[in-house]
């Protein structure tokens, strides 16, 4: 009987992470490099042995290219957009070729340590949205040869969430602090739990200080980076009553916090760790009872629809059929709903602020469909967003069976809310 897995993977420019869900401890457990057990992030280099005719990725890349005749790869993230060519071992290879190939190899690394491993769920956590990496990602199920829907992208901040929201409920009975120190830089989130309203809300504020704090900045001189990041721990933690913190990024590996630390745990517990965003995918890929703040709470963050979309059926109790539900990044927010029309041409699309109730309202016309019988007309309505606030709704001819074949005409109304 095969082993079967729920992933989470932590895709960075220059490390990756692996975790998968322990069934026994019932929590995300770290995958460690196969050649050093005390380590957990995988190197994004991949390396190509003229000896073994093989491809190694991550650590074992790392030491084969010392020991064996070959080629490495590196810099493939920064090359993602390059159109060029690698001739390696007389073929050629596109960047994104040998990125698709780096992330594979990562994960199959894992599997291959069990005789029959499965995966169920996969959900790699990037830093922001990329198109280019997302349009990559998005075919990665074909590579695997597992269904599409065994596969999700996130971001970060979404495995932040996902991670803070799945530790005791005492670590967050109030504000969460979250600071993320990548070699860009840092940036700073505070998680707002609102309980007292309905519908209750957690709120996500980001501060953008890489400008003030980066590893470039500061070089060597540690003391002074101690000392800004205090200043900014303390302006920041005045601002609410913080339950608890949690550091990550490279820039929190070394041991340079003095009188930051003495800011931090001020009345407060305080995290370091390098695999937040990895074990957060892993609970988002187990799902169930891990999701349960989504249930809960309405998520505001940066990357959020924060409306739902629907339509109206126009009777007297003027019902809201939505066709999304605001609350998710809108890169994976999409929805889709038939309807049969009945004695009209016009539909009615309602933009309602999941928060507050209001309303916006527009009304898409159907031309140049053919002359039906009433309630013959079937139309399909869909949801996709450009930003969080911007998208479009199409409507698609649909017909109605071998009667009244579709004439496969579409509409697009683009919205802004």
């Amino acid at each position: 009987m095969a082993d079967v897995f729920y992933i989470g993977m932590d895709l960075c420019s220059d490390f990756t992470q692996l975790s998968f869900y322990n069934d026994i401890k019932r929590e995300p457990e770290s995958v460690s490099q196969l050649n050093n057990k005390d380590t957990y992030l995988m190197p994004n280099i991949l390396f190509y042995s003229t000896d073994t005719e093989h491809w190694y990725v991550g650590g074992e890349a790392s030491e084969a290219r010392f020991n064996e005749n070959g080629t490495v790869v590196d810099g493939i993230f920064e090359n993602i957009r390059n159109d060029g060519k690698l001739e390696i071992a007389g073929r050629e290879y596109s960047y994104q070729e040998l990125f698709m190939m780096m992330v594979k190899l990562h994960i199959d690394s894992f599997l291959y340590r069990y005789e029959a491993a499965e995966i169920k769920k996969l959900v790699i956590s990037v830093e922001t949205y990329d198109p280019e990496i997302f349009n990559l990602l998005s075919g990665l199920y074909q590579e695997m040869g597992i269904d599409r829907e065994c596969i999700e992208i996130t971001s970060h901040l979404d495995s932040g969430l996902y991670y803070i929201f799945n530790q005791p409920t005492e670590l967050w009975n109030n504000s969460v602090a979250l600071y993320d120190y990548s070699a860009d830089g840092l940036n700073y989130y505070r998680i707002d739990i609102g309980r007292n309203k309905e519908p209750k809300v957690i709120n996500v504020i980001h501060e953008d200080y890489t400008q003030q704090m980066s590893l470039s900045k500061f070089g060597n001189d540690t003391y002074q980076m101690d000392m800004d990041f205090a200043k900014i721990a303390e302006y920041e933690g005045k601002k609410a009553y913080i339950s608890a913190v949690f550091l990550t990024g490279v820039g929190f590996s070394n041991k340079w916090m003095k009188k930051s630390t003495n800011v931090l745990c001020q009345g407060r517990r305080v995290f370091v760790g390098q695999n937040i965003y990895t074990k957060g995918a892993c609970y988002r890929a187990v799902g169930g009872e891990y999701r349960g703040f989504y249930d809960e709470f309405f998520v505001e963050t940066k990357e959020n629809v924060l409306s739902d979309i629907g339509i109206s059926l126009g009777d007297e109790a003027d019902t809201f059929v939505p066709i999304i539900t605001g609350g998710k990044q809108w890169y994976n927010t999409h929805g889709k709903i038939n309807v049969i029309l009945d004695d009209t041409d016009v539909i009615a699309i309602v933009y309602k602020d999941h928060r507050t109730g209001e309303e916006k309202r527009e009304t898409v016309r159907i031309h140049g469909l053919p002359k039906r019988p009433n309630k013959t007309t079937k139309v399909s309505l869909e949801v996709e967003f450009d930003s969080p606030s911007e998208g479009a709704v199409i409507v698609r001819d649909l017909g109605f069976g071998k009667l009244y074949p579709t004439t496969n005409k579409i509409y697009r109304k683009e919205f802004t809310i």
